[in-house]
């Protein structure tokens, strides 16, 4: 068997792994895409950690900082916004995440579209979600902020039982997802730091 140059191109790519299709190339470039966009929707998100959080926590006898806070009609409506903003994220989250998954497994190889990936969605230009004060929240330091916020959320329905409503307010849920989006983000990280 004569061993032509196409034929050796082949055998080198099966011995290094699959190869793409150039039209699975292409339905990757769009979870890409679309991983780009969920990461820009998060940068809209409004409202999120007040600066009321960080105030709370000063005070030696928290519940009744918490109760006094909750009292007054504009302090409640910060409290509420902040609540829409920490469920849209979480939201957000819980679709990124599948995609973070799919691109860890799907073993990008090295070149274009393992830089192209890194380039979206490790870009210094993405952040999360700005707070209330407007600092500019990192992707890989949301889950932290995540956890304090939904923290403060849990302790106002300690304080003030019925404060959100009745029923599952989903707080456990918002920590699993913001953890997960941790994970997630690093693994895919890390694994595009191998092979880049």
């Amino acid at each position: 068997m004569k061993l032509t140059t196409k034929k050796l191109e082949s055998l080198i790519q099966e011995m290094m792994g699959r190869r793409f299709t150039q039209e699975q190339e292409q339905k990757i470039l769009g979870i890409i895409i679309k991983c780009n966009k969920l990461m820009l929707d998060l940068q809209d998100v409004q409202g999120f950690f007040p600066t009321i959080i960080n105030g709370v926590y000063s005070y030696d006898d928290t519940i009744k900082a918490i109760k006094d806070l909750t009292a007054g009609p504009r302090q409640k409506q910060k409290i509420m916004i902040h609540y829409r903003a920490t469920q849209r994220i979480a939201n957000i989250l819980e679709e990124l995440n599948q995609y973070l998954v799919l691109l860890t497994d799907l073993e990008l190889e090295p070149g274009n579209l393992a830089r192209t990936t890194k380039g979206m969605l490790f870009g210094g230009a993405l952040l999360s979600p700005t707070t209330a004060t407007g600092i500019n929240i990192k992707l890989d330091e949301l889950a932290g902020l995540m956890d304090t916020g939904i923290m403060f959320l849990e302790d106002i329905e300690s304080a003030t039982p019925g404060f959100f409503g009745e029923g599952n307010l989903g707080f456990e849920y918002m920590r699993d997802v913001a953890d997960s989006f941790h994970n997630n983000y690093s693994d895919l990280f890390d694994y595009l730091e191998r092979i880049a």
